[in-house]
């Protein structure tokens, strides 16, 4: 943007605060007001010389001339901007320029264009209860002036002629108009500062997120080769093993563990995945009608192991609906593992219970837990952002946090046309609620009463 000379000017001026950007916005307005407010009021002070006003006159102008120099030098020397302006706005507004006003010929001068300005300087740089006390106190003193010296001509002190009214009125007129450009000159260059900083800073985020949805995407790729291998190799031992009707049930077991945690590692890769999806807004799902007790039932089945290596005891409460919805099967059943999977890593010998209601239109999961329960300051971010169960760091794999499944999981609610909800109490629990759309046409299904899984 190109700069005026004058403007250039001012910025070099020796202790200018605009030769930075550094200052802050009414720091930089009273010291510029200040560079051209003593000059205005000593001129003033001349002008009224020429033109045979009177010497209280003259001084009055000096003196305001004085007090604003003495106000930024204080100002300066203190830091103490904020009292700085509302010893300003008290001494020179609100005492000084109706004094000047009766003083200097009251409506037949320049003193109204300084009310003006005084009104709106002071609502730029006050701010809290100083503004809201301050500058309608200002509205008040300045009409009553107008009122007295309307109603009490006589109270007034007239110029000596009709030229120094003149004089008076263009030379005020001229001045205010100067200073108030001035501020609102600020304004704008603060507002182009703060613009193109904010842009600088989007575009920056902007690259960084790109790259951080990059690395996701590479990292869960370079993983799932070594997984893939890990879980065919394991696959292969325990069928050795079944073949040779080998006895050694320690190996049996700890091929499991390799199965069920290699399992669990892709699912966290898909989860990386999921995120950077979620990231650019290109989570989709592919709904279709799908009976949810069978899905509820086939992912119970599958992830027993898991959900009761804690000894805890999985239940399926009697009553529980069996709707049919529109949902998609995967991303549905990645919902159900990631929520079964919290529940099993914060829970110990409990109870993880799965029902299903209806409300309406909408079909209502219900992963419910009486594990060790999530603060309520965590409750609040989950499943908007990634957070840690242990704010102090992770300790073990029950404390890799519970925000990216869950922030993953509300996403593809959401993507179906429902919600989330997580409620929980410390020591007492988790409970988990997400919804998807029935189906338009509900076929006979069993229901989840009796035949769920328990252990």
């Amino acid at each position: 943007m190109t700069e005026s000379f004058a403007w250039r000017w001012i910025r070099r001026l020796p202790g200018s605060p605009l030769r930075t950007s550094g200052p802050d916005f009414r720091e930089q307005l009273i010291a510029v007001t200040a560079m051209v407010g003593v000059p205005i009021s000593w001129a003033s002070a001349v002008i009224d010389i020429f033109l045979g006003a009177p010497t209280w006159t003259v001084l009055l102008n000096f003196v305001a001339g004085l007090l604003i120099l003495a106000l930024m030098l204080f100002g300066r020397a203190t830091g103490r901007y904020r009292l700085t302006y509302v010893i300003a706005v008290g001494t020179l507004f609100v005492l000084l320029f109706p004094g000047l006003f009766f003083a200097s010929g009251g409506w037949n001068s320049g003193m109204p264009s300084w009310f003006v300005f005084a009104l709106a300087f002071s609502a730029m740089i006050l701010d809290g209860a100083a503004l809201f006390v301050l500058v309608p106190l200002e509205a008040v003193v300045f009409t009553t002036s107008l009122i007295v010296a309307y109603l009490h001509p006589e109270l007034v002190v007239p110029l000596p002629s009709t030229l120094s009214e003149f004089v008076d009125v263009t030379y005020s007129m001229l001045a205010t108009g100067l200073a108030l450009a001035i501020g609102l000159r600020l304004f704008v260059r603060l507002y182009d500062r703060n613009k193109a900083q904010l842009t600088s800073r989007n575009a920056e985020l902007a690259r960084i997120d790109a790259a951080r949805t990059e690395f996701l995407a590479l990292v869960a790729h370079e993983l799932n080769t070594p997984l893939a291998v890990i879980r065919t190799h394991t696959d292969e031992a325990e069928l050795d093993l079944v073949s040779r009707d080998a006895t050694d049930s320690r190996a049996a077991e700890d091929l499991t563990v390799i199965g069920s945690e290699t399992d669990r590692l892709a699912h966290l890769v898909t989860q990386l995945l999921d995120l950077g999806r979620i990231t650019e807004g290109r989570l989709s799902v592919d709904p279709r009608p799908l009976n949810l007790d069978t899905l509820i039932q086939q992912t119970l089945q599958a992830y027993r192991p898991l959900l009761t290596q804690h000894g805890n005891t999985l239940v399926v409460p009697p009553g529980s609906s069996a709707p049919t919805v529109l949902a998609d099967r995967d991303r549905i059943t990645q919902v159900l593992v990631n929520l079964l999977s919290n529940a099993s890593r914060h829970t110990s010998n409990g109870t993880i219970s799965v029902s299903v209601t209806e409300d309406g239109d909408l079909a209502e999961v219900t992963v419910a837990d009486t594990g060790k329960g999530i603060a309520p300051d965590v409750v609040e971010l989950l499943g908007h952002q990634p957070v840690r169960a242990r704010q102090e760091g992770v300790r073990s794999a029950r404390d890799t946090g519970l925000g990216v499944g869950l922030l993953t999981s509300r996403e593809i609610a959401v993507a179906h046309g429902g919600e989330l909800r997580v409620e929980s109490t410390l020591e007492a629990g988790t409970t988990v609620r997400f919804t998807l759309p029935l189906a338009e046409q509900k076929g006979a299904v069993p229901s989840l009463v009796g035949g769920g899984p328990s252990a």
